[in-house]
């Protein structure tokens, strides 16, 4: 199995995880983080490290003179070397225990209005680059006009050159005051950039626990191979801005490892739900990715016999074969669309059959609004039966 577990989630400081109670465990090997994802995370966590180095190298370069600048790329060097060693500590750490089966406790009935959404980074709509506080304001209203209870997204970025080096997550978090919120990463690049998904949670429900369900690149995840990939997009991005055709590399495909945001959430009546958020490729380069991604994630869904939500963007339309197979895939393990009927969408949401669906709808942009993304959101009321 290609499916791997990262306990290393990124939350925001005030909201931690619950941790009322644990996920079950899942009989699959931990995400280890490769170089170039320790170097990235170094940067990124542990700069001040860095730059602390960089300031007594350059204050001892000058007392002693022996030279400022080696002395101050010594000292940067030796703040990442620090920084590396607590980044590989936290990229060993095996997270909370969880045992092989959860009780779940009797399910009370409530309704719960459930929102998924790949909110494209906080850029705005298709084509749109550089997150601003327009930007965010946008989309943290469009997701407060839902009035959702449940909120999963895709695509929320941090530490990204694309969407300013911000942390949609928090962003939002600081605009939309949830009572849960946490991300879990994808990809991630050498200079810290990270890519993943996540979830908000409102009206009191918290989050107990949350893991990564990780599924690599379909063509491996080796130093060279995103080497590749990086230096075929940029020198893609290069050659149009210069009017030309051409990049290096030109076979090697984006690098693109997927996952799920897999959490556990408690809501104030009592009942424990366990809530997927996932991101997934389309078929490419002869890879069945729905079968290499989603399967899966969804052969996870059996050890959890509580109520069960999966939102992703699947990246495939209705009315596909790719779409009949999901569907398939979704029964297989107890699952059905409770957004079926809302208009046509690669956003879809699947609940246990603890739930009825009601209402599903898509939210396009208000007349005159530009889009606060390049996806519209869906929604659905779910309503739990005792």
């Amino acid at each position: 199995m290609t499916l791997t577990v990262d306990v290393t989630v990124h939350t925001v400081r005030r909201l931690p995880l619950a941790g009322e109670v644990m996920l079950p465990r899942l009989d699959v090997d931990d995400h280890r983080p490769g170089l170039i994802d320790l170097i990235g995370s170094t940067i990124r966590d542990r700069g001040v490290l860095i730059l602390a180095g960089a300031v007594i190298g350059a204050i001892v370069g000058t007392v002693t003179s022996a030279g400022v600048v080696a002395a101050t790329l010594l000292g940067a060097a030796a703040g990442f070397a620090l920084g590396m060693v607590r980044s590989q500590a936290v990229g060993l750490s095996l997270g909370p225990y969880r045992s092989d089966h959860v009780e779940v406790p009797e399910v009370r009935g409530e309704t719960l209005r459930v929102l998924e959404y790949n909110v494209h980074g906080g850029m705005g709509g298709p084509g749109k680059f550089l997150a601003t506080p327009r930007t965010l304001d946008h989309l943290a209203a469009t997701i407060r006009a839902a009035e959702a209870d449940i909120v999963l997204l895709q695509e929320l970025d941090d530490f990204a050159l694309r969407s300013t080096m911000t942390d949609t997550l928090g962003q939002l978090v600081k605009r939309l005051h949830p009572t849960g919120a946490v991300m879990t990463p994808a990809a991630e690049k050498v200079y810290g950039r990270r890519e993943g998904t996540g979830i908000l949670t409102f009206s009191g429900i918290t989050i107990s626990d949350a893991r990564g369900l990780r599924i690599p690149d379909a063509f491996g995840d080796s130093t060279a191979r995103r080497f590749r990939s990086a230096a075929a997009m940029w020198s893609g991005i290069v050659s149009g801005w210069l009017g030309r055709r051409g990049r290096m590399f030109a076979s090697s495909t984006e690098y693109q490892p997927r996952a799920a945001t897999d959490a556990l959430i408690c809501t104030p009546t009592g009942n424990r739900i366990r809530v997927l958020s996932g991101h997934f490729s389309s078929p490419h380069d002869g890879v069945d990715e729905p079968a290499r991604q989603v399967a899966p994630i969804l052969e996870t869904v059996p050890t959890w016999a509580g109520p069960t939500i999966v939102g992703a963007d699947f990246n495939v339309r209705d009315g596909s074969a790719e779409f009949d197979r999901e569907h398939e895939m979704c029964t297989d393990v107890g699952l059905s669309e409770a957004t079926a009927g809302a208009p046509p969408n690669s956003d879809r949401i699947y609940a246990s059959t603890h739930f009825d669906a009601i209402r599903p709808q898509k939210l396009p942009p208000l007349d005159g609004e530009p889009p606060a993304s390049d996806h519209s959101p869906v929604v659905v009321d779910l309503t739990l039966r005792p």
